[in-house]
């Protein structure tokens, strides 16, 4: 298997496994021995209220039925950085607008392939704040996009036209 498709492979075992949006997030696990740790969640969130949001979707997928012994914890950034850093593909974290930078390729949205990013929600610094990962096709045809939606969603999987997406970049790690 190659490079590209191990990436959107591990992309759709982080949506199988019900994986969650925490801020900072960067592949933690959700439950560690049956707990979870809030101490965790109320330490990496930004405010009271946004680590209730993500209490509440732990609580919602355990009513669901969900094992979330296999879930992990990602913001948008470290949906891709978790897996980057691990194949050495980054030597370092970095943000959405920094994965954009690491793109010296920015195909048009009609050539884009499994493995490009998506970008959108420019800061008023002007960067990029969130990011996507195009990890398969549908059955029209149409591109999916993997993303680390929010702390209402988690980690999903949505067509690319849904999405608002605003750039395109092809990292140079998967060049060869």
């Amino acid at each position: 298997m190659g490079k590209i498709a191990s990436f959107c492979k591990w992309l759709d075992k982080q949506v199988a496994n019900h994986s969650l949006y925490l801020w900072g997030g960067q592949g933690e696990n959700v439950e560690t021995k049956g707990n979870v740790n809030m101490k965790f969640i109320a330490d990496m969130e930004q405010t009271e209220e946004t680590a209730k949001r993500v209490a509440n979707m732990i609580m919602t997928c355990y009513f669901a039925g969900y094992d979330m012994s296999k879930a992990r914890f990602f913001d948008c950034s470290g949906l891709g950085v978790c897996y980057f850093l691990a194949k050495g593909y980054i030597t370092s974290d970095t943000t959405a607008d920094g994965l954009y930078k690491l793109c010296s390729v920015h195909p048009e949205f009609a050539k884009l392939k499994k493995g490009d990013m998506v970008f959108k929600a420019k800061t008023s610094a002007g960067k990029f704040g969130h990011i996507g990962y195009i990890s398969g096709v549908d059955e029209n045809g149409a591109l999916l996009v993997t993303e680390a939606r929010g702390r209402d969603y988690g980690v999903v999987t949505r067509p690319l036209d849904v999405g608002g997406w605003i750039a395109t970049g092809r990292p140079d790690f998967w060049k060869a």
